[in-house]
């Protein structure tokens, strides 16, 4: 299944919608105000339902998010240094996840620890304007993903404030 997310489409004083490839709003996401670091919670767009919340760890070298579901800690996924290329690891429930590919770019491929691709990132799959495509394997869960998704593109927008900040 596809599903559609606009670049930089979060702040924390509004919400946007994640569609699905009939462009059908599915989840919706919210920041939380007056709070330190990015929080964000994923909601069901037809139950109202709260499915996913994402929070930055603030105190981390390289950037570090908790992902929890139904109050309980779920995952977390950090950036791992690599001279070309960004790559995150995933790790929850006893599982690890892999999510490699170029930041700069935006295309990104997410693996289980054996090496079965579980969903691509990027902007070629897109058919909208300032958005990009999750493409998600069958019977894999979509509300994770696109979770790992917007934490990518989280770190994207930190890597430009940082990179913005030491060229002044």
């Amino acid at each position: 299944m596809r599903y559609h997310i606009r670049e930089r489409g979060w702040s924390l004083s509004e919400a946007f919608v994640v569609r699905d490839e009939r462009n059908r709003p599915v989840f919706e996401i919210r920041g939380k105000f007056f709070h330190v670091g990015d929080d964000l919670m994923m909601f069901d767009r037809h139950t109202g339902q709260p499915l996913v919340e994402i929070k930055q760890r603030v105190l981390s070298l390289l950037p570090h998010y908790e992902i929890y579901r139904n109050g309980q800690h779920w995952a977390s996924m950090h950036e791992q240094f690599k001279l070309f290329g960004e790559s995150f690891k995933v790790e929850g429930g006893g599982m690890v996840f892999h999510v490699k590919g170029d930041v700069w770019r935006w295309n990104f491929i997410v693996t289980d620890a054996y090496g079965n691709l579980l969903a691509q990132i990027g902007h070629q799959f897109s058919l909208y304007r300032d958005s990009y495509a999750v493409d998600v394997a069958p019977g894999v869960d979509a509300p994770f993903i696109i979770a790992l998704a917007i934490v990518i593109e989280m770190v994207r927008e930190h890597h430009q404030k940082k990179e913005h900040h030491e060229r002044w």
